[in-house]
């Protein structure tokens, strides 16, 4: 009986949205008495309507209406609900004649069962229909027939009804996965604050669509560089290449800024091989080409004034893109086998020239996961052994995978997404707090560290170690996929003491009166960075109990509301002495303008609380900051970061009552389109500067750079063969992962294997 069941009326699949789940579990308490096991294993026929049974010729069997009809919703179109009769075509199989001959009684059972199920079933929907939430259908039919139903398969039916009504969404962002523009840390706003996107929805399509302005980012034409064979790489790399004057001019802002926060090369042994690249006469190693590439792809972004005078040439603002890309290519030619640091060094630059560029930033997450594998297959997760590496590759190799862990937890924290660094141990000592002038490749010993309080090239990464235990954890109980418990209040308190005592014994080094000597500049850059990344795991456990009508969570509106003003008052700091395009690196200052619009709208507009008292003060810094998204787009054409901004700034002045909503469009959008035509006039400037004859354009637009240094410059009078390579440039130089029993390691092919060939160079210039 049970078995003719199954092969007469299957359980409904997935997805049938007229009989929802309520009569697949029916049919499954109806056949009970078969082998579920065995039902979900065999495969079902597809069952077909009468008339295309008659059709196709096929053997039609069923007593019952067929699920294509009952999907459908014309039941009574089937054969059997029009009793019109046996099926069309007699059975030949003998199984199924045997079938076909059992007794009538069993016949019209089963047909009274599923008869009552189905009505039960249509009784349900139909409640639904007219009073939302139904009683269940077995609940009904077993009240009258005086037989109790258990609270268990009550909830069960309740909630599959449920799940069968809510497939039909009419928002399709509700049933799209949940990828990057729903998990990253930024566009949650939209979901946060519901009137974030119909305001810039609006705005665009009233303000900027009449005068062909659209929302896009702007992406130049692709290179061909990609299409040439890798006997030419080198060649490519020498000719984009900037003159020596503005590539010095580069080179210099970038080690007098960026360098101190993610160290990636020594400076002197830089300076050193810098000088020697420029030298007439000396053959260049295609690598340290690339380096220069992707350092000085840094810098054009950048520059030291935030006013309209910038030491940087105007006409190396659209380079970045070809000069990275140059630099990808060359990294994509190169051995996985026989990685030197150089090529981390080229990784690591080439990423963060990206991050300043605005460049693949869907990718930024997926690529320092890449660089995080290649660390680990190399062995920079673990401590460098003093039998195999001196004390400068020991301390070159801590500094490289310093920098890929925290490039990769801030993108943890950006993203919203879990790092290979949660599951992994790592024993590496961090890197001593001394400046580079105080060990050399030739170095035996490094000398004793300097005291945390002192200010060194390292010092960034020397406090960023002591909180990387701390910063981690809270990513793994945030993001981990794992077993991880859920964060709850009560560790969200001890966690924000945690980080908080951790941002106390950071050295004032912002402060006027503090005892260190250093440029402001570099003290404040460093300074700023370590509490940005302390401030931002504050903002990430606070953030799911912001919105909340539970009174005990008010401490999280007013902790998230202080560290979003700090960090707007950090970036005016910075912006006052000029390197607050530094910050491009991170997403600290948009993360905390939405942070302040989000807790400001969620407060009552009669409220007397400290937050709605200051929201006029909170209205002025957000305007104030809102320069430094104009100065982000003429930089790198990424106009959403501006828009968005200023949008929350003109949602907050319509909370707080001072324009309307059609004002506050309008006034938006103008501005928008204000800071377009800027950026459509430095374009036109810049291709009329390209069109010039070289004879009327000096060779460097350069101004004076006030704290940068003068890079040195090779002595015409010295032979080139007088300076020799650095060790990282050497060929014969061992590999970051070289496995002392590969024996079939060539160290002589080591470095034509990168795709190049190697100009000859003297013998006595390849020393190491």
């Amino acid at each position: 009986m049970s078995g003719y069941a199954e092969r007469c009326y299957p359980a409904p699949i997935a997805g049938d949205l007229t009989t929802g789940g309520s009569l697949s579990q029916a049919m499954t308490v109806s056949s009970a008495g078969g082998a579920p096991g065995e039902r979900r294993h065999r495969k079902k026929r597809l069952r077909l309507s009468c008339s295309e049974c008659n059709k196709k010729k096929l053997s039609c069997d069923r007593n019952l209406p067929c699920q294509r009809c009952v999907r459908s919703g014309r039941p009574e179109q089937c054969w059997y609900e029009t009793g019109t009769g046996q099926p069309p075509v007699p059975n030949s199989h003998p199984a199924q004649r045997q079938q076909d001959q059992r007794s009538g009684d069993e016949v019209r059972d089963l047909r009274e069962e599923v008869a009552q199920l189905r009505a039960l079933v249509s009784k349900a929907c139909q409640q639904q229909e007219s009073h939302g939430a139904a009683e269940s259908p077995r609940a009904a039919d077993n009240a009258d027939s005086g037989q109790a139903v258990p609270p268990n398969d009550r909830i069960e039916e309740d909630q599959s009804t449920a799940d069968a009504n809510s497939t039909d969404l009419s928002d399709p962002r509700e049933r799209s996965p949940r990828g990057f523009y729903r998990q990253h840390t930024l566009l949650q706003f939209f979901a946060e604050v519901p009137q974030l996107f119909p305001f810039i929805k609006e705005t665009a399509d009233e303000g900027l669509k009449p005068y062909g302005v659209h929302l896009k980012k702007y992406k130049p034409v692709k290179n061909d560089w990609k299409t040439k064979a890798s006997s030419q790489e080198e060649s490519s790399l020498e000719s984009l290449l900037p003159p020596k004057d503005d590539t010095d001019a580069l080179v210099s802002f970038y080690l007098d800024h960026l360098e101190q926060l993610h160290r990636v090369v020594h400076i002197p042994t830089f300076e050193r091989e810098y000088a020697n690249f420029w030298a007439p006469g000396r053959a260049r190693y295609p690598a340290m080409t690339a380096l220069v590439l992707s350092m000085i792809s840094i810098s054009a972004c950048a520059s030291a004034s935030s006013g309209g005078s910038s030491p940087i040439p105007s006409t190396y603002r659209s380079m970045p893109e070809q000069w990275i890309s140059a630099c990808d290519g060359w990294l994509r030619q190169q051995s996985s086998k026989h990685r030197k640091l150089v090529h981390y060094q080229v990784s690591c630059l080439a990423y963060l020239a990206k991050r300043m560029n605005m460049i693949g930033k869907k990718r930024f997450w997926k690529e320092t996961g890449s660089l995080i594998q290649n660390a680990m297959m190399d062995g920079l997760h673990f401590d460098p052994s003093p039998t195999v590496d001196g004390p400068y590759m020991r301390e070159m190799k801590r500094r490289i995978w310093f920098v890929l862990r925290e490039l990769d937890l801030q993108n943890a924290f950006e993203y919203g997404l879990p790092t290979l660094l949660h599951n992994i141990g790592s024993n590496v000592a961090a890197p001593a707090n001394l400046d580079d002038e105080d060990f050399d490749e030739a170095s035996k010993q490094l000398p004793v560290p300097k005291p945390p309080g002192r200010f060194t090239c390292t010092s960034y990464q020397s406090h960023s170690a002591r909180s990387w235990a701390l910063r981690l954890e809270i990513s793994r109980r945030l993001f981990s996929t794992g077993s991880s418990k859920e964060l709850i209040y009560e560790d969200v308190l001890r966690y924000t003491h945690e980080i908080t005592q951790a941002m106390h014994s950071l050295p004032p080094w912002d402060t006027d009166d503090a005892e260190v000597a250093g440029d402001p500049k570099r003290l404040l850059l460093t300074y700023a960075f370590l509490h940005f990344q302390l401030k931002e795991c504050i903002l990430a456990i606070h953030r799911p109990y912001l919105q909340t009508d539970n009174s005990k969570f008010w401490l999280s509106e007013n902790i998230s509301y202080h560290m979003s003003r700090d960090i707007l008052v950090l970036n005016s700091k910075l912006a006052g002495l000029g390197v607050q395009s530094m910050t491009l690196l991170r997403e600290d200052l948009l993360l905390a303008s939405l942070n302040l619009t989000r807790i400001t709208m969620l407060q009552p507009k009669a409220s007397t609380s400290i937050i709605m008292t200051s929201s006029q003060s909170t209205a002025d810094l957000l305007e104030q900051c809102l320069p430094f998204m104009e100065d982000r787009y003429l930089r790198c054409f990424e106009p959403w970061c501006f828009f968005t901004m200023c949008a929350a700034i003109m949602l907050l002045k319509i909370h707080l009552g001072k324009d309307s909503w059609q004002a506050a469009k309008s006034s938006c959008a103008q501005r928008f389109l204000d800071l377009h035509y800027k950026h459509i006039g430095r374009q036109q400037t810049s291709l009329l500067t390209q069109q010039l004859p070289t004879t009327q354009v000096p060779v460097s637009q350069v101004e004076t750079l006030g704290a940068c240094q003068q890079l040195p410059t090779p002595d015409a009078n010295i032979n080139a063969a007088v300076l020799p390579p650095s060790m990282w440039l050497d060929s014969s130089y061992p590999d970051i992962g070289m496995d002392s029993f590969d024996l079939d390691m060539e160290l002589d092919s080591v470095w034509g294997t990168w795709g190049s060939t190697w100009p000859t160079l003297p013998s006595h210039s390849m020393t190491g």
